[in-house]
């Protein structure tokens, strides 16, 4: 789920500048059309070395997207060791916070029509944080599967609207509106109900 990656920092670096050219060359055109060589120009690294770190222009942003929730995850072990908050608002607060921050990110992943690696990442938020503050439906293992299938989609549809609109709402305020809508479907579904 979360890897405990050890990088060296010449690994890093050449994975920063790779993933910035690949943003810097999605300005200009789709995902689709991006050579391989391009990026290594861009980058200023050789063929060998693109291929000792990534496999395919894909691996670059499925490299960063993971680093990103590995970072994420570090953050909130740390503050979950010294806090014992009651319900999961501070880690939605905290997760839209981090969206926010990487904006260049967003962008790559939605330009490169790599939403999926970013619903992969929450569901894996979902499932390791799950037990902490709630269960989903305490029907059936099915019945929780789709539950997080929703939440996790639904949660990145939010988030990718509001990248895409210019992020009007600071994050606090749209972690609030998630946690509303959230709480009032899964009211409206649920409460005093069998399944």
């Amino acid at each position: 789920m979360f890897e405990n990656e050890k990088v060296d920092m010449r690994i890093k670096y050449t994975r920063e500048w790779t993933f910035e050219a690949l943003h810097k060359l999605l300005l200009i055109k789709p995902f689709n059309e991006i050579k391989i060589s391009e990026i290594i120009d861009k980058a200023g690294i050789s063929r060998a070395t693109f291929y000792r770190n990534f496999s395919s222009k894909e691996d670059i942003v499925i490299i960063k997207v993971k680093g990103m929730f590995n970072d994420f995850h570090k953050t909130m072990l740390q503050f979950y060791a010294i806090n014992q908050p009651h319900d999961e608002t501070h880690l939605i607060g905290e997760f839209f916070k981090r969206i926010d921050e990487e904006e260049k990110l967003v962008d790559t992943v939605v330009k490169s029509n790599l939403e999926y690696l970013m619903i992969e990442g929450i569901q894996n938020i979902i499932s390791y944080y799950n037990d902490r503050f709630y269960e989903l439906v305490k029907t059936n293992k099915k019945t929780e599967e789709y539950t997080m299938d929703i939440v996790s989609s639904s949660c990145w549809t939010l988030l990718s609207r509001w990248h895409k609109t210019g992020k009007e709402e600071t994050p606090t305020r749209l972690a609030k509106i998630y946690l509303g809508a959230f709480r009032s479907v899964y009211i409206a579904l649920f409460e005093d109900r069998n399944l």
